[in-house]
């Protein structure tokens, strides 16, 4: 896996390289033309996708696996956009209505898009209310699905830029 994965108090950090500058990865994050072709894992890919990017604004999406069953619908809801350099938002399990689901924890992210040596570093910085809600949504393998995300975005990235 070439995410790096740290836990530390109520948080877990995410950190990979990519072979494109901070404004593009930017880019990629913050339209639905762009999320459309990576985000989610390869067999969860995102089918449905709305967006209102700005501050105060809301991301509602839904992943669909392999299984008609299959269906994961995701809220966020954006608290602080600094281009090129990071996107703050809370991350909510919801349904396709936008009711967040209250058995799943809600997530502070914050996503950096950091200059190194002519590519970028991403941190994605998850905080919880707890360990054990961190602990929870690790064993769900999230740094997995995102390691399968940001592989689909390498392809991507090949193809935008």
């Amino acid at each position: 896996m070439k995410t790096q994965v740290t836990k530390e108090d109520k948080k877990l950090i995410l950190t990979r390289e990519f072979d494109a500058p901070p404004e593009l990865m930017f880019k990629v994050w913050s339209d639905c033309k762009h999320l459309k072709h990576w985000w989610g894992p390869k067999e969860w890919p995102m089918k449905e996708c709305e967006m209102d990017f700005r501050e105060g604004g809301e991301w509602h999406y839904c992943l669909r696996g392999p299984k008609q069953e299959d269906v994961s619908w995701g809220l966020a809801k954006y608290k602080s956009i600094t281009k090129p350099k990071k996107i703050l938002y809370m991350d909510y399990f919801s349904d396709e209505d936008r009711n967040i689901n209250q058995e799943m924890p809600g997530m502070e992210i914050l996503v950096e898009f950091k200059p190194h040596n002519g590519k970028t570093l991403q941190v994605n910085t998850t905080t919880f209310s707890s360990n054990e809600e961190r602990d929870k949504i690790h064993d769900m393998g999230v740094a997995q699905g995102m390691e399968s995300s940001s592989l689909r975005l390498d392809e991507y990235l090949k193809e935008v830029q």
